[in-house]
């Protein structure tokens, strides 16, 4: 019960509004469910078949929503860094095209080939990304229903440039969390002007190193 009120506080805050051109949940299924293992598995087989890596590693990736609220799974877009250090972010589609290759580049994180351990797409499990979405959905408050995964994503936690900055971080260790998209029954819409706004509330789930999960409190 704690966990539900917290969620749902954090999720009143994060209130987000949306042109009704782009809420297809509401109107039709979506063609790759954002919250089925069965997509994930999916998505993972394509990166397979389209990454190679043993020249590259992957250090953050991010299966990504279509548009708001379609629940649709759409791309994944994934930052990588060979063995010359050149490191860049590129997206992935479920249709099976590639996006163009565009450097990364920042500031803070120190990007080194040999420092990153990369993270193994063998190692993905679909089956506990469902099962961790299932789960968020039942921490719903209720009198709300869910509507998408907007986002999730894995990304390993790399050295700071500045060495003081990573004090406490477990360096070379793998995070996670995604987004789930809901609304409020009765209260999904807004009329103003003869424009109908569709509104929803967005909340963080942090998943822990043993698979549980923990909405994000502020």
């Amino acid at each position: 019960m704690k966990k539900s009120i917290c969620f749902a506080a954090i999720a009143g805050i994060a209130a987000l509004f949306v042109s009704c051109n782009n809420v297809n949940s509401l109107l039709g299924g979506a063609k790759y469910p954002a919250d089925q293992a069965e997509t994930y598995a999916k998505a993972v087989e394509i990166l397979k078949e389209k990454v190679d890596t043993t020249k590259f590693k992957i250090f953050s990736m991010r299966f990504n929503e279509r548009e708001e609220l379609s629940n649709d799974l759409s791309s994944i877009s994934l930052d990588m860094v060979n063995a010359d250090n050149f490191a860049f972010r590129q997206a992935y589609y479920m249709d099976g095209r590639v996006g163009q290759m565009n450097d990364y580049s920042t500031s803070v994180n120190e990007i080194d080939y040999a420092k990153i351990k990369g993270i193994s797409l063998s190692e993905i499990d679909p089956a506990a990304i469902g099962r961790q979405i299932e789960e968020a959905k039942q921490l719903l408050p209720e009198g709300h229903t869910f509507q998408s995964v907007s986002i999730y994503q894995i990304s390993e936690v790399l050295p700071k440039i500045m060495s003081m900055l990573n004090r406490g971080k477990a360096v070379g260790t793998q995070e996670a969390n995604f987004k789930i998209c809901f609304t409020e029954d009765g209260k999904e819409t807004e009329t103003s002007g003869g424009q109908v706004t569709h509104l929803y509330y967005e909340a963080n789930i942090i998943v822990n190193p043993d698979g549980s999960i923990t909405p994000e409190e502020e």
